[in-house]
């Protein structure tokens, strides 16, 4: 059976949060599918959480957007989530300017892109201002006789450091 990226798309749509922790992928909020941002193009996934917690005076809209691959995601993945996001800051600052909202791209695949520099970007880029891309998490994904499995990618670094 050949794995689409449609496929994909459907097990998060239709599996509860719930179930997608479980089996090892964070989603958290109202779920949106094939989400039109304007000229920026067309969105995966893309969550919506209102978030209230103490420190934060008002509570904000923390936002997260999927893209999705069946196969591997690297930068140019990265760099289209990223656009959905420009567009989503965009819409927002015209349409909601005194909303406080934050900003989380994941990247999803059945491979994640270790072999280019990108993969270092997932430790670097954490903001607390509103606005702006808070977070970035990448998850490969098995697919076999008991279902889908997710592993999050992180915390790489260089076998050969050189210091």
């Amino acid at each position: 059976m050949k794995f689409l990226e449609k496929d994909l798309e459907d097990i998060i749509w239709e599996s509860s949060n719930e179930k997608l922790e479980e089996k090892g992928l964070s989603v958290m909020g109202v779920k949106k599918r094939q989400l039109r941002i304007g000229n920026y193009g067309i969105a995966d996934i893309v969550t919506f959480e209102r978030i209230s917690r103490d420190g934060y005076e008002q509570p904000y809209l923390d936002i997260t957007v999927y893209e999705l691959k069946k196969e591997k995601a690297g930068i140019s993945a990265f760099l289209q989530a990223a656009r959905y996001c420009k567009g989503i800051s965009s819409y927002l600052e015209i349409h909601k300017p005194k909303m406080f909202f934050r900003l989380n791209i994941v990247l999803c695949a059945k491979e994640i892109d270790t072999s280019s520099d990108y993969i270092f970007l997932t430790d670097l880029i954490m903001s607390d201002y509103f606005g702006y891309i808070n977070l970035v998490s990448n998850y490969s994904f098995e697919y076999g006789i008991d279902g889908i499995i997710f592993k999050q990618e992180k915390n790489y670094n260089l076998t050969a450091k050189g210091f």
